[in-house]
């Protein structure tokens, strides 16, 4: 069966996870310093904090700006469920925000009517490597006392326009490092911001709110176990080493999909902007479902796009979700990761082309 995903852990991470070991480099320490440095670096922030995961680093952000009963969070329509249960469970009112159709991002010109007195935080998400309205909502709403906060889990160095990487322009951005991401730890995540205080906060709420946890004599704050451990940053380094042709391999792979697929009547995509890098290929099918089926039979997986968070019962809808629907109806993610072998997607283009009258 061909992967939808494909992300290796190589020799070099494994060498790197049996020298943390044999190092006694087990729990947070110098192997997750390095690997904060390096990311720091490449997302152009002043700030890094490693964490267990994209969902830790979600839950932080929020906890990081004080989020509390009452407060309101604006959350877009097409995004993992993990966004808005971080908010969720700290007792925030969690608010959809329908999605623009040209890129399935927060739609910015309908924001203002989600807005209250209430709003504490404005979330964008890069969602597949398309990157948000980040920047101009922290423009428009900064001043207001409004925090903007960017899910970049699927957009880890992504870039917009202006070549900054996903996560730049905001207060606070999280990314992930699961399996499933282009650089991994295994499970990892990671909080990214420009301001110290954030951090600082940050930095011990991970902790069970504990400044040392080895000296156990301060309660800071509430907190809890986020800690991102030295024996899984050291297989996150040995990633970082092969980042480039990661990110070759993706724009490759999503390239190759576009140029051999846009010519079938059947099949069509989204627009990507330069700079901005794929996490998966995803392409649009009115009849998706005869097309997974068909993809199945020949022995290859692939990924719908999520349910939209409006159709959990627990958060607060209102407007209109029409184009998050029909997304959720012909969008289809095929094979992709930067080291699914070329084969595969070759072989996943010709079933496709093969069968393309019947869809």
């Amino acid at each position: 069966m061909i992967p939808v995903w494909n992300n290796e852990v190589q020799e070099k991470e494994m060498q790197n996870f049996r020298e943390a070991i044999a190092g006694r480099n087990i729990m947070e320490g110098i192997v997750l310093e390095e690997f904060e440095r390096q990311i720091k670096e490449l997302l152009k922030v002043d700030y890094v904090v490693g964490v267990s995961s994209g969902s830790a680093a979600l839950a932080l952000a929020f906890m990081g700006i004080g989020i509390k009963p009452g407060d309101e969070i604006i959350v877009p329509d097409l995004t993992f469920i993990a966004t808005a249960n971080a908010g969720k469970l700290l007792g925030a009112t969690v608010v959809v925000a329908p999605v623009q159709e040209d890129n399935l991002l927060l739609d910015l010109d309908k924001i203002d009517a989600y807005i209250t007195y209430k709003t504490k935080a404005i979330v964008t998400v890069d969602l597949n490597g398309r990157i948000a309205c980040g920047k101009k909502l922290r423009e428009k709403y900064g001043s207001r006392g409004i925090y903007i906060i960017d899910d970049a889990c699927q957009a880890f160095m992504s870039c917009g326009k202006d070549g900054m990487p996903a996560g730049s322009h905001v207060d606070i951005a999280c990314y992930s490092f699961g399996i499933t991401k282009m650089v991994t730890t295994i499970m990892g995540g990671l909080v990214a911001t420009n301001n110290r205080e954030i951090y600082e906060k940050i930095k011990i709420m991970k902790t069970q709110g504990m400044p040392s946890v080895f000296e156990g004599n301060e309660y800071a704050y509430p907190g809890f176990n986020f800690k991102l451990p030295d024996v899984l940053a050291a297989i996150g380094l040995g990633q970082l080493e092969r980042l480039d042709e990661k990110m070759k391999r993706m724009r490759e792979i999503d390239q190759m999909y576009r140029e051999e697929l846009s010519q079938l009547n059947c099949i069509s995509f989204l627009d990507r902007e330069k700079g901005e890098l794929p996490w998966m290929t995803d392409i649009l099918c009115e009849e998706k479902d005869k097309l997974r089926n068909i993809l199945l039979r020949n022995e290859i997986s692939s990924r719908p796009l999520g349910s939209p968070i409006h159709n959990a019962y627990y958060l607060q809808h209102k407007g209109n979700y029409t184009c998050s629907n029909k997304m959720r109806e012909k969008m289809l993610y095929v094979p992709s990761g930067p080291d699914q072998d070329i084969k595969n997607v070759e072989k996943v283009i010709s079933v496709i082309k093969s069968n393309a009258l019947d869809l």
